[in-house]
């Protein structure tokens, strides 16, 4: 062929008129509109994954101090307290579960040991097993919006049956502490863990979750053992949070997890927007070890 024949088929070429950039346009953004739910809901589920599998994680290491003490953990150490491995001034739950999965902080500098040392507040968890994605370092601030990363932390423990190391009483010692395993009846219809939305009066009237979120509190207060009334209830409960889709992740004694709606988990939903439960009404019965609650209220 030519060369100027080849000329003159390359010219011919004809180029995309305005409607046809129009059409192509809109078809993709259609797509991008058809595939961002998609995208957004693989996103939430794999988030759920982890904070289940952070749950399971805790539930099991639940499990092998159980297996290992023949008692449950307390929800906190009292003053002049220590525990063992990390010498953590009166130590939360997490540094007991921390010997099986990791300790949640971890302190790279002589200041930040002497934080451990001293019991101070922490800033930051380190190990993400205590960590819910769902979760950003603004949200474990209590009210006066300092980090307490602990404290106001993503999961919650079952305290208020489980190990309620609180001294409010002369006799005896502890309010509800040590629990034998001889008390739990149902293993695998107990609570251990879940995530906690904290205070709910705080979250219910600035939006921040935080104030005693190391906590669960069971839909009805158990006052004449525990001493409830003393502790953050005093100015609202701290339920399970459900960051799921209406569910909360919770872990079982028997190192078993899932997802839950407040409903399934006993409460009595007032506010379902705001995760707001009735105070002193519902079913305890996945909470108290016995796998039943014949006292429930709805």
């Amino acid at each position: 062929m030519h060369p100027q024949s080849t000329l003159v088929a390359c010219g011919s070429r004809r180029a995309f008129t305005l409607i046809e950039l129009l059409v192509v346009t809109s078809i993709i953004s259609l797509l991008i509109g058809l595939l961002m739910p998609a995208l957004t809901s693989a996103r939430q589920a794999g988030r759920a994954a982890v904070n289940l599998a952070n749950v399971r994680s805790l539930g099991q290491a639940m499990h092998h101090y159980m297996n290992d003490w023949e008692a449950l953990i307390p929800v906190r150490l009292p003053p002049g307290e220590r525990h063992g491995k990390s010498q953590r001034l009166e130590a939360r739950w997490h540094w007991f579960l921390g010997d099986y999965v990791g300790a949640p902080f971890k302190a790279a500098t002589d200041a930040e040991r002497d934080l451990i040392l001293s019991g101070a507040p922490l800033p930051r968890v380190d190990n993400k097993v205590f960590l819910d994605p769902n979760h950003t370092l603004a949200d474990l601030g209590g009210s006066s919006g300092n980090v307490d990363a602990l404290r106001n932390g993503s999961y919650g423990y079952n305290y208020h049956y489980l190990g309620n190391s609180r001294v409010d009483n002369p006799r005896p010692r502890y309010d509800n502490f040590p629990v034998r395993l001889s008390l739990i009846k149902t293993w695998d219809r107990t609570i251990a863990v879940a995530g906690s939305l904290g205070n709910q009066t705080v979250f219910r009237d600035s939006g921040r979750r935080g104030e005693h979120a190391y906590t669960l509190d069971p839909p009805r207060l158990d006052t004449r053992r525990n001493n409830a009334q003393r502790f953050a209830q005093s100015s609202g409960m701290s339920p399970v949070e459900v960051r799921h889709q209406r569910k909360g992740a919770v872990a079982f004694l028997d190192g078993h997890a899932g997802l839950m709606t407040l409903a399934e988990l006993g409460y009595v939903v007032e506010d379902e927007s705001r995760n707001q439960v009735a105070h002193d009404r519902g079913d305890n019965a996945l909470w108290n070890g016995l796998g039943t609650d014949p006292e429930r209220t709805r």
